[in-house]
């Protein structure tokens, strides 16, 4: 079952999507700190249960609320709040809310809550084991790879207090190409974004025209920027092709751990949506 966190504080959402993560049959696919994202990166990912606070970065709790039902969501819609007074709790309700919880004493009955929803959705999820972890084609990491190295490089980041930033690539029109200039294309793809970074980065191919790379240790933000320019002077070029040349329009969408998310599915979807033009 999947579930999008919006909580304005990185310390408390991290906590949450740990245990939510650690929980059979739950997965958190994206996380927001603010109104007018959460329900951008919602209305993207359209996961089954959003989890949100009343006070956010910007906007509100209450509105997402309210936002969210008018435009059509028909998720589960769950506040986790330290403003538990009843008024709150009867204008959620009102508004569009499934429940509500105190976050001092409603954590365990939310989790168990979750816990029966996420029993009851035992199919939903295509989380299969997958026992390959490279892609075929360009011997890069895949999609089931990507997301393990992402955690593991999120952890240590989280040890030893530097930031990391993900980066989602989009080949506009690959996917129209024969396949066996496709193939090509991806696979020079590969070459130049290894070339582009340290040993440390992680990359992969994530879908036949979405390559990911992650930036594994970030010492200062303006780094991030600098890397998604040389990012895209490094695929600007036309690709090389029998008989000519091949030029494609590239996007890449970004998102930097723990500002913007501190989940590799919260990470990914974030950058994923920005390459996509969602938000």
């Amino acid at each position: 079952m999947d579930i999008f966190v919006v909580e304005d504080s990185v310390a408390i959402r991290r906590l949450l999507v740990r245990r939510l993560d650690a929980m059979p049959g739950l997965r958190v696919v994206g996380e927001a700190a603010g109104q007018r994202q959460a329900f951008a990166l919602i209305q993207w990912t359209q996961p089954q249960v959003v989890l949100l606070d009343l006070s956010l970065a910007s906007g509100s709790g209450f509105g997402l609320v309210s936002q969210l039902r008018d435009a059509g969501y028909s998720g589960r819609i769950a506040v986790l709040t330290a403003q538990d007074a009843e008024p709150y709790r009867s204008a959620c309700m009102k508004a569009g809310a499934d429940a509500f919880y105190d976050k001092g004493t409603g954590l365990n009955t939310l989790f168990d809550d979750l816990a029966g929803l996420a029993a009851t959705r035992a199919g939903d999820l295509d989380g299969r084991p997958c026992m390959q972890l490279r892609d075929g084609l360009t011997g890069l990491h895949n999609k089931v790879a990507l997301h393990e190295r992402l955690d593991q490089a999120s952890r240590c980041a989280s040890r030893d207090g530097v930031d990391l930033a993900v980066y989602v690539v989009r080949l506009l029109g690959l996917t129209d190409l024969p396949a066996d200039q496709a193939d090509t294309i991806a696979i020079q793809v590969a070459e130049r974004l290894r070339s582009v970074g340290s040993e440390s980065d992680i990359v992969a191919r994530s879908t036949r025209d979405q390559f990911a790379v992650v930036l594994t240790r970030l010492h200062q933000a303006d780094q991030a920027a600098g890397h998604a320019r040389d990012l895209a002077a490094r695929m600007a070029p036309p690709f090389q092709l029998p008989g000519g040349e091949r030029a494609l329009n590239i996007e890449i969408g970004m998102a930097l751990f723990p500002a913007d998310a501190v989940s590799p599915h919260g990470l990914l979807t974030l950058a994923e949506a920005s390459a996509f033009g969602a938000l």
